[in-house]
């Protein structure tokens, strides 16, 4: 089910969602000239779409990147380029920036996930789950209630394998 943009269009896109998310000017423009190098790179092949592999293609051969950057740790020469690529990704896929890193001092629960959330926590502590594994066990459950709630999911009864 996956839709291809013109690359420009989807870069300058991935541009305003990230300024609407208050990135920081030096970060914006840091993805600005990824982006640019990426569609220099994809109209040297006469692409003007972009995909997963085109991703791949530039990664192997601007990096020299050939891991599967979604199961194994960035190469560090390469994990800005590999962030750019999965931004654009993430983006033509879900229509949402997938937020990796999450900087708040707490987590705020969106309000038609909050007892959702609340009972899942008290259940984890009346099975006596570890409190070191509970940090990021909710860490993976919260990104993935962002997402939801990006999406405009309102119940949790809307979840679908599609979505």
């Amino acid at each position: 089910m996956e839709t291809k943009s013109l690359i420009g269009v989807l870069a300058a896109e991935v541009v305003e969602e990230l300024v609407k998310l208050n990135y920081s000017y030096n970060t914006i423009c840091g993805y600005r000239a990824s982006f640019k190098r990426i569609c220099k790179f994809a109209e040297e092949r006469g692409e003007h779409f972009f995909s997963e592999k085109l991703g791949r293609q530039y990664l192997k051969e601007r990096y020299n990147c050939t891991i599967d950057y979604y199961t194994n740790p960035f190469p560090i020469k390469a994990k800005s380029a590999i962030r750019s690529v999965r931004l654009l990704g993430d983006y033509q896929l879900h229509g949402v920036i997938v937020r990796r890193i999450v900087k708040k001092k707490s987590y705020v629960k969106p309000p038609q996930f909050e007892k959702i959330l609340d009972a899942y926590e008290i259940e984890c502590q009346q099975n006596e789950y570890a409190q070191r594994g509970m940090r990021s066990r909710l860490q993976r459950l919260f990104f993935f209630v962002d997402y939801l709630s990006l999406r405009k999911v309102m119940d949790a009864n809307e979840i679908s394998p599609e979505l």
